[in-house]
């Protein structure tokens, strides 16, 4: 798929011209450029009873709310303003426009008015779709955002205004239509190859995943004997592990630091970080001197959260939310770096979220200190546990690799994809 998109056949046109304008240096000698009001109307059409919403998203998509998710948008109690939607409608989101929402609308609806709903002025003269590509070009190489920024301090919003006084390249019609088929067939074929190398990534994230819950709970030899573990969680473990209550396993610490100054700790799926508590992001506390010490080689776990959380072997000195769990091993016949692998198993599975408590909707679902202390996990003989540990490393190092290799060319595809709609709406290569 990669090399069939990659042999594509530039051409340039045969004469070239000054643009005059700034975002593009030359275009097409036969090409012109217009200001997008003497190609474009904006409309202010009644919504009718049957109109559902339509929702322009960054990638370009104008469709139905209802065709793509329903969750994480805000419904207006009144919907004030609101415009009637036709299918083929050029729509720019004014505020997010800059982001790459514009596109043409593929239903009829209605949409909220800081959406510019546009039609051709004179009907059958321009592409609406050559003009999406064009324009989210525009947006994707930031000039519509330094263009409203200019026009207005602090501000990322493109109007119907500013989009009439943009002067944009417009080849012939018939070119339009070429481009964009041509553009629509090339980019799908460069989503396609992206979606397979996505679906190569899950496949990755999953083989390692069977990999480690194998070795974590069964060990690295399959021919064992086996026996029931009493854990539900788990099934059946070798004959010759053992199991154990975590209040023999680990000891919960609760050290509070009574002072400042003291490196503030971030517990993440990639592991305990040193928080930038200027940044300004994340949760703030108004008292760090009430956060509890953490030491390096230490547990560190959210269990507040057992669905987001996470837990790790702190590499830092610091403190940690006072909400947090602190522990350490007590116990020699457990290697520290399997009993991690075992409570990221934990995590991952969402093991430890049976046995929380609270309320999930909120995302405050906890672990507590009783159920914790009484949760029972294997017990490999302590050279079998170090073997375990040291393979999961070698299995999540071999899995990094070709993931980040599969992220690399996904990374081109789209560098690539970006520069094909360029070179073509801006006239740079000629598809016909």
């Amino acid at each position: 798929m990669e090399s069939t998109i990659a042999e594509i056949e530039v051409q340039r046109y045969e004469a070239y011209m000054n643009s005059g304008v700034s975002w593009v240096k030359e275009i097409p000698a036969h090409w012109e450029l217009k200001k997008g009001k003497w190609l474009f109307q904006k409309q202010d059409r009644p919504v009718r009873a049957s109109d559902d919403i339509v929702t322009c998203f960054r990638d370009g998509q104008v469709t139905l709310r209802i065709n793509r998710k329903t969750e994480g948008f805000t419904n207006a109690l009144k919907e004030h303003g609101y415009q009637g939607i036709r299918k083929g409608d050029l729509v720019i989101h004014a505020m997010d426009a800059f982001a790459g929402a514009i596109g043409v609308s593929d239903s009829d609806g209605k949409a909220t008015p800081v959406y510019a709903a546009c039609v051709p002025r004179i009907s059958g003269s321009v592409n609406p779709y050559f003009f999406a590509y064009l324009l989210r070009n525009m947006a994707k190489t930031g000039f519509i955002e330094s263009l409203a920024k200019g026009i207005r301090e602090r501000s990322t919003d493109f109007r119907y205004s500013d989009f009439g006084e943009l002067e944009l390249t417009c080849p012939p019609l018939e070119e339009q239509t070429t481009i964009v088929d041509f553009l629509d067939r090339k980019t799908a074929q460069i989503d396609q190859a992206i979606a397979q190398k996505k679906r190569l990534i899950e496949q990755l994230q999953e083989r390692r995943q069977i990999l480690i819950q194998r070795g974590v709970t069964r060990g690295l030899n399959p021919d064992v004997p086996m026996k029931d573990s009493g854990m539900d969680w788990i099934g059946q473990i070798p004959a010759h592990w053992e199991v154990k209550k975590l209040k023999y396993v680990v000891k919960i610490l609760k050290r509070i630091a009574n002072a400042t100054g003291i490196d503030v700790l971030s517990i993440t799926q990639r592991g305990v970080k040193v928080k930038d508590i200027n940044s300004g992001e994340g949760q703030i506390a108004l008292d760090y001197s009430k956060y509890q010490l953490v030491f390096r080689g230490e547990f560190a776990m959210n269990h507040m959260d057992l669905l987001t959380g996470y837990v790790d072997i702190s590499n830092f000195d610091g403190v940690v939310s006072p909400d947090y769990r602190v522990f350490t091993l007590t116990n020699s016949k457990f290697d520290k770096h399997y009993l991690l692998r075992l409570f990221q198993l934990c995590y991952k599975c969402r093991v430890f979220y049976a046995y929380g408590q609270g309320v999930s909707q909120l995302g405050r679902w906890r672990f507590p200190a009783e159920n914790f202390n009484d949760f029972i996990i294997p017990q490999p003989p302590h050279g079998e546990q170090q073997e375990i540990a040291d393979a999961i490393d070698k299995i999540e190092l071999a899995s990094d690799k070709s993931i980040n290799q599969a992220e690399l060319q996904i990374k081109k595809l789209r560098e690539y994809k970006s520069i094909l709609i360029n070179a073509a709406v801006t006239g740079k290569i000629k598809v016909c």
